[in-house]
């Protein structure tokens, strides 16, 4: 109890001493307004004096001014700019050495050709898919005809060896 009294107390007096100092600044009265002055004085002059006025709007002062817009500005980053666009991917491919070693014809009339890819035998029907996007076409007995990406035509010797590109993906 002893103590809650000490601090009502203490809270009070720092209240009327707060309350003390606002009043002391307090003026009666409000801030006395400036009165113009009444008398006459001399002016500023305004308007250059007329030697100088033309050469205010001259040519030669249009052409300082315009050289001074072209400048950098002090509030100009390019911080926020967004970063350029990456390079577009480069596409890589990859030589591949194809050989025509023959043909076979099955009881049926199904062709199948013999093609080396590399170091690799596929035996493969027309319409199949070599390597990449070249697809046998025709299969004759003295060559192999081959269609790549669907638009060059390619033809391979028997027994010869012909290298074509293709995309890796």
């Amino acid at each position: 109890m002893q103590r809650s009294l000490l601090l009502v107390a203490v809270v009070f007096a720092a209240a009327v001493a707060v309350g003390w100092l606002v009043l002391r600044d307090m003026d009666d009265g409000p801030p006395a307004l400036p009165r113009a002055d009444t008398s006459l004085t001399n002016l500023p002059v305004i308007l250059p004096a007329e030697p100088d006025f033309p050469d205010r709007f001259g040519p030669v002062r249009w052409r300082e001014a315009v050289r001074g817009t072209n400048e950098m500005s002090a509030f100009v980053t390019t911080f926020f700019r967004p970063p350029p666009p990456p390079p577009p991917p480069v596409r890589k491919t990859q030589k591949f050495q194809l050989t025509y070693q023959g043909y076979f014809e099955t009881a049926e009339g199904t062709q199948r050709a013999y093609v080396l890819v590399n170091d690799r035998l596929a035996v493969l029907p027309p319409g199949a898919r070599v390597v990449g996007d070249v697809v046998i076409t025709n299969i004759h007995r003295l060559r192999l005809d081959l269609l790549q990406a669907g638009t060059q035509a390619l033809s391979v010797p028997f027994r010869g060896t012909r290298e074509v590109e293709v995309p890796v993906e």
